[in-house]
């Protein structure tokens, strides 16, 4: 008599169309065996089994998953939900404790991964099976999902151009500043009548390699400290630009695209939050002119010996006659000193940057910190729909992981 093969019997949790809603006395116990769980957990190795955990972070995004999980079951009911910060700065954002049967269900949403665990031992089989599940069951409440998706905010992140311009000055400022606060030391090699040539010429090369450092600072901060003036406007544009310019098209073109001086002064009237305009008499006002004015000339790599000239020389044929007299490798650098002129350049930058904290002293007080909040943020949000802009993130990335996750790109398993 031929023998039969033993029936097999799908873990529960794989039976997605099962999951339900704990109840109240349900939660309350889960928590409680939690309790006893995790108090025993100091003896590593030892206590009862806890099921097993996966980390979806490839076949099902986690805005997917929340859809599918709030339109079955409505707002997270999970404990990591009620301990959430009311902030985007969480490693778990949202959770919920669902039942399959007598399974227990906990599945929780971090930044780019839902991790699922369950009180039931899942083969990889039956993990993919789990996941497969609950993506074809996406169609049988695909209204109802679509509309939680439809609810929510949608923000396009962008790159903050000033917040990622202003640190490349930062970096260009500080290698002049260095320079300017050791300049007695970067000049002090004098001729002697008897010393070791071998390391005055390291010492010369060293020094010659600070002074190029300097010098290509000096250019690079020269040409980016307007570009990062501009992107601090523009930013500033973005953020309170008032609703009736900004749905206009045609206005908003000609206010982007004006000169940087006439986006200026048209601040307080196209823009939410001024108390007062730009001063055009301030001293911070005449600075920042001075050095936009600077600008269309450097830009545009014009040349004007004349004006730009370093020193004069005379020729006799092919013989150098120089005016000024002194060591010859010292008046070189004096020469490139000159050319870069970093007291000039500094000077330009911390100008520039007092004359954009005058504009925000502008704004009502109690908009200033939301206002400096995004200006700094490297990665702010804008939300079309409502044209918004919001820091979405904390300044710092983080994850984390539990003993014994498996991923779903992981599994040894046929998708």
């Amino acid at each position: 008599m031929a023998r039969r093969a033993a029936p097999t019997t799908e873990p529960r949790s794989v039976q997605v169309k099962t999951w339900r809603i704990y109840t109240k006395e349900e939660l309350l116990a889960y928590v409680e065996t939690l309790q006893a769980k995790y108090s025993t957990s100091a003896k590593r190795g030892k206590g009862k089994k806890r099921g097993d955990i996966l980390a979806i972070r490839d076949k099902i995004s986690t805005v997917d998953m929340y859809c599918y999980l709030k339109a079955r079951f409505g707002e997270p009911n999970g404990f990591q939900t009620f301990l959430a910060k009311d902030d985007s700065d969480n490693w778990i954002h949202w959770d919920y404790n669902l039942k399959a049967g007598c399974a227990d269900l906990h599945i929780s949403g971090m930044s780019r991964e839902t991790h699922i665990m369950t009180s039931e031992s899942l083969s990889d089989e039956q993990w993919r099976d789990l996941v497969v599940n609950i993506k074809a069951d996406f169609a049988r409440i695909g209204r109802e999902k679509s509309n939680v998706l439809k609810s929510l905010e949608k923000w396009a992140v962008f790159q903050n151009k000033f917040v990622e311009i202003a640190n490349a000055c930062a970096g260009k400022h500080a290698i002049i500043a260095d320079f300017l606060a050791n300049k007695p030391g970067y000049f002090s090699l004098k001729a002697k009548s008897k010393r070791d040539g071998a390391s005055w010429a390291k010492e010369m090369s060293e020094r010659n390699k600070l002074r190029a450092d300097m010098a290509q600072a000096c250019l690079e901060l020269s040409l980016l400290t307007p570009v990062m003036a501009e992107a601090f406007i523009n930013m500033t544009i973005l953020m309170l630009c008032k609703p009736e310019i900004r749905e206009n098209n045609r206005q908003f073109e000609v206010f982007i695209r004006s000169q940087i001086d006439a986006k200026i002064f048209d601040l307080p009237y196209k823009c939410i939050g001024f108390l007062s305009g730009i001063d055009p008499a301030s001293p911070a006002f005449v600075n920042f002119k001075r050095v936009m004015d600077k600008r269309n000339h450097e830009i545009h790599g014009n040349i004007d010996p004349e004006r730009e000239k370093i020193e004069v020389v005379y020729f006799d044929n092919k013989r150098p006659l120089f005016v000024e007299t002194g060591d010859h490798i010292g008046k070189f650098i004096e020469s490139i000193e000159r050319q870069a002129q970093p007291d000039v350049i500094v000077s330009d930058y911390e100008n520039t940057h007092e004359f954009l904290a005058s504009i925000v002293s502008c704004l009502q007080r109690d908009l200033q910190p939301g206002f400096w909040r995004i200006m700094d943020d490297t990665h702010p949000g804008y939300d079309a729909k409502r044209r918004k802009t919001g820091a979405l993130f904390s300044g710092h990335v983080f994850t984390g992981s539990f003993e014994g996750l498996k991923y779903d790109s992981d599994l040894a398993v046929a998708w």
